[in-house]
């Protein structure tokens, strides 16, 4: 058995009922609270005079944010906050509210642009990691941003990035999941966040960084997920698959910090700097014919047959396959139905332009993948999401 290393994860309170205890947390550090929620989703939520009643002692900042959070959005922020100070940071929402939120738990601390702590910048140094404590209540379930030490940054251009600001001490202090809050969650996000927490835990599984925790992780969130993102689309008042759903989405946090991703998140970092286009999509958009590339080299290696066997089954636990190039089709085609089912849309309805993909595949990094990949590989799968 290889070694392996695990960070710290957050303090963690799950299940339904759990924001109640955002009154006592947040006064664990103080009565001066920077509270980040998105624009509309927290103005309409059902939960929100509920939120309200729990912080109504504390002395709130409330910002509301919409979208990847991007340099320049970031740099705004801080340069309205910095000249007051906080006890602690609350982010309520999706993935992007939970980024926000983390990154000015963060740069609060220091007087520099983002751009200064953004890995594969010119102008990179490395974070102190001097913190603001950090609470994460997730309203989705899918980047399980909830806990990792990382928060991802955008800037949009012909030259636009996606880059991550990292540091372990950057895991939020506590999370608070309370599936509750994720029934209102759109349906198309719902889909959407969902295949991408379903990618993390797929990608991280079959990752060359991959061990025996993250395995072990990572099959109870693709069985959680398996089980359950597909009626929780069909029935989004279900606690009990909202449930199941948002803690897969919280096991795809661990296992993507502890085993890293594939070459579906690389794509989607050199798509997301070059388009403004939600991540849960692009994933989604790419997963199926990521992964049938992926097998097709996977099925030669036998290190891999023990874990295409295993997803198989995971995936479809109803189908038993008699050998691995079954095993593999079985998971492409079962991808494929989640696809088609949750209506994910293609790249091409995604607004992602045709002439762009060799400089999209040019752009892709994929070190954590199972499998080396080239160009002509990296093209095929895009053209054929």
């Amino acid at each position: 058995m290889n070694g392996f290393y695990i960070a710290p994860t957050p303090h963690l309170y799950f299940g339904v009922g759990s924001i109640a205890h955002l009154s006592s947390v947040t006064g664990t550090w103080g009565n001066k609270v920077l509270l980040i929620t998105g624009k509309n989703s927290f103005a309409n939520a059902p939960w929100k005079e509920k939120v309200n009643t729990l912080l109504q002692d504390k002395k709130v900042v409330h910002i509301t944010h919409s979208g990847e959070p991007t340099v320049e959005q970031i740099n705004d922020l801080l340069s309205h906050l910095r000249n007051q100070t906080f006890d602690c940071i609350v982010s309520i929402g999706g993935g992007s509210i939970i980024d926000t939120g983390k990154t000015l738990s963060a740069m609060l601390t220091v007087n520099d642009p983002i751009e200064y702590y953004l890995e594969g910048l010119p102008d990179y140094r490395p974070h102190p990691g001097s913190k603001i404590p950090f609470i994460a209540v997730p309203t989705t379930a899918g980047t399980g941003s909830e806990a990792t030490k990382n928060a991802v940054i955008s800037k949009y251009g012909t030259n636009g990035y996606k880059r991550s600001i990292r540091h372990n001490n950057f895991i939020p202090n506590v999370a608070i999941i309370d599936p509750e809050l994720q029934l209102t969650c759109p349906l198309p996000t719902t889909a959407t966040s969902g295949m991408d927490a379903l990618t993390q835990l797929i990608e991280s599984y079959f990752s060359s960084q991959a061990n025996l925790f993250t395995d072990i992780i990572a099959e109870k969130g693709i069985e959680l997920a398996a089980r359950s993102l597909l009626k929780a689309y069909a029935e989004p008042t279900c606690v009990e698959h909202r449930s199941k759903m948002a803690l897969a989405a919280y096991l795809s946090g661990i296992t993507l910090a502890h085993a890293g991703l594939g070459a579906v998140h690389g794509f989607a970092s050199s798509i997301g700097g070059l388009y403004n286009v939600a991540h849960g999509a692009i994933c989604g958009s790419l997963l199926t014919q990521t992964t049938r590339i992926n097998l097709q080299k996977m099925i030669a290696l036998p290190k891999y047959h023990d874990k295409v066997y295993r997803l198989a089954r995971l995936l479809q636990p109803e189908n038993s396959p008699e050998n691995i190039d079954e095993a593999a089709n079985n998971i492409v085609t079962a991808l494929q139905h989640w696809a088609d089912q949750l209506n994910i849309p293609s790249l091409i309805s995604l607004g992602i332009k045709q002439e762009d993909f060799e400089k999209i595949a040019g752009m892709t990094q994929i070190k954590n993948n199972p499998v080396p990949l080239d160009t002509a590989d990296l093209k095929k799968i895009l053209k054929e999401s």
